[in-house]
């Protein structure tokens, strides 16, 4: 199973939000509140895409089956039918 980075996107957040509300300092021509904002929109989009994008598009299914017989095909004649059932999803 494929896992989803979200490691990025929340830091991205995280830091968008300490420069949005957490820093009193100011830089002439440089506006760190929507810097902030816009920090935090970004890492919003990226980490509901990840989770989306992220998840798995393969579902495997295995089904095992024994099957006793007569004692022609192994010991006691049991049998062992695996099938492996892949489907991709669009």
């Amino acid at each position: 199973m494929r896992s989803a980075r979200i490691g990025t996107p929340i830091a991205l957040i995280v830091i968008g939000a300490i420069l949005k509300w957490a820093v009193a300092d100011a830089i002439s021509g440089i506006n760190l509140p929507m810097i902030g904002l816009i920090l935090i929109v970004a890492g919003a989009i990226w980490l509901v895409l990840e989770i989306i994008l992220g998840r798995p598009r393969t579902h495997v299914t295995t089904e095992r089956t024994n099957v006793q017989g007569t004692g022609t095909t192994g010991p006691a004649g049991d049998q062992h039918v695996e099938r492996e059932i892949r489907r991709d999803d669009i």
